[in-house]
């Protein structure tokens, strides 16, 4: 089937390039109304009888990819349609399995670039999903990206509020999805950030209470190429938890101290 694609199958592995293959099945969906279906295989080493070998052994791998799954979609999946598959097996087969039984109208995953040794010895699970495929599969080439900035780790598309909306609802949203702090948005344009330090001041009032009431108006905001460590400065002098990422006078993101935490340990490992 050709476009739109209702059904997107999107392998994960969860580096940058993933990442950004990912992103990519997401405008895809959007576009079209579609569900992306975000994958993840945990790699077993298989017998020549096709038998895997000490299957317990990659339980706890399992679970944590689980973890990690659903980390992405809270950071890249909010507003979309999507489902999350993990399963394990030989990656390239188990993405075809998994076409087969998803009937995907298109798969979007990345490649690695890998050269040399690593690419004979790992062989190339994109060129083995392009060649057995029996949809279309569009891959995404790593990118340069800039890990020093804002826009590299903060969380797209992020969950909001409105300002009439009761604070029992904006709770439920904090706890569900993990978040200590949601913007405010009216007619969608940013006027205020509600906190869960916010919600606590208003505990035994929450089903009474509209977040315009409970609210920081006074914002501190930064931009996708704001340098992390400015954002970082501005968490610790402000003692906030997240900065709404505003471009264009559009709220494009939020940056949280968690994300600033993951930044600084990549970037010390680099």
């Amino acid at each position: 089937m050709g476009f739109p694609y209702k059904r997107i199958l999107c392998p994960l592995d969860f580096d940058e390039n993933s990442v950004t293959a990912l992103k990519a099945a997401v405008d895809l969906a959007h576009q079209s109304d579609g569900t992306v279906y975000a994958l993840h295989v945990v790699p077993m080493i298989i017998q020549p009888t096709g038998m895997p070998v000490y299957v317990d052994l990659y339980k706890s791998q399992e679970e944590t990819a689980w973890t990690k799954l659903r980390d992405l979609a809270r950071k890249h999946l909010v507003g979309a349609k999507y489902e999350l598959l993990v399963q394990m097996g030989d990656p390239a087969g188990t993405i075809l399995r998994a076409e087969h039984k998803v009937a995907p109208d298109l798969v979007v995953m990345a490649t690695h670039g890998r050269r040399g040794f690593s690419r004979f010895f790992l062989g190339s699970v994109a060129e083995m999903v392009l060649r057995e495929s029996v949809c279309p599969v569009l891959t995404v080439r790593p990118g340069v990206t800039n890990k020093n900035l804002v826009g590299t780790w903060m969380t797209t598309n992020p969950v909001v509020a409105s300002p009439s909306e009761k604070l029992s609802s904006v709770e439920t949203k904090m706890r569900d999805g993990g978040f200590r702090t949601i913007p405010v948005l009216k007619d969608g344009q940013l006027i205020g950030i509600i906190t869960d330090r916010d919600i606590r001041q208003h505990v035994g009032y929450l089903e009474h209470t509209e977040v315009d009431k409970a609210m920081a108006e006074t914002l501190v905001t930064v931009t996708p190429s704001t340098s992390i460590r400015e954002a970082a400065r501005l968490l610790r002098e402000r003692k906030i938890g997240g900065l709404p990422v505003v471009e264009d006078g559009n709220l494009v993101g939020i940056l949280t101290v968690t994300d600033v935490l993951e930044a600084f340990t990549e970037i010390e490992e680099m």
